[in-house]
């Protein structure tokens, strides 16, 4: 009856510690500060594009959808939260009008060439940051008022 106390004494501490994972293996919170500002392609606001900053230093990209106005508030953690502080590499990339589907519902479409085009196409080099040639810094006060105007 002893051992089998002891059995279950350590079965049970094996349990606890393998549910209690490293922390760090989950995703972080980022420090974010309040990002907004406006997308322009040659001066003319850009609608449903996605603005993406991503930190030099590898933490978590914030990403923003463009309005009709080409208004955006980026976000990282959560949706409109900001972005992190620091050196960030551009990219923007046309997503398109967001549904409201509900989650598990998603619209599949067959055939690409039914989906909605851009109203404007902007150069390929904008949708990597490799290649875009844009950087932003996002200094610990946070952006209101960053523009954005693609040539």
């Amino acid at each position: 009856m002893q051992r089998f106390l002891i059995l279950a004494i350590l079965l049970g501490f094996a349990v606890l510690i393998a549910g209690c994972g490293d922390p760090n293996l989950g995703p972080q919170i980022e420090k974010v500060v309040p990002v907004s500002g406006t997308l322009t392609y040659q001066g003319k606001p850009l609608e449903f594009f996605q603005v993406t900053l991503l930190p030099t230093d590898g933490r978590r990209a914030a990403v923003g959808i463009t309005d009709a106005a080409g208004k955006f508030t980026m976000g990282t953690n959560d949706k409109d939260d900001g972005a992190p502080p620091g050196s960030h590499k551009v990219a923007v990339v046309w997503v398109g009008p967001q549904s409201e589907v509900d989650a598990g519902n998603e619209v599949i479409v067959d055939d690409p060439s039914r989906l909605p085009k851009p109203s404007v196409q902007i150069p390929a080099k904008y949708a990597n940051p490799e290649t875009s040639q844009l950087t932003q810094e996002v200094p610990d006060g946070g952006l209101t008022d960053l523009k954005i105007d693609l040539k």
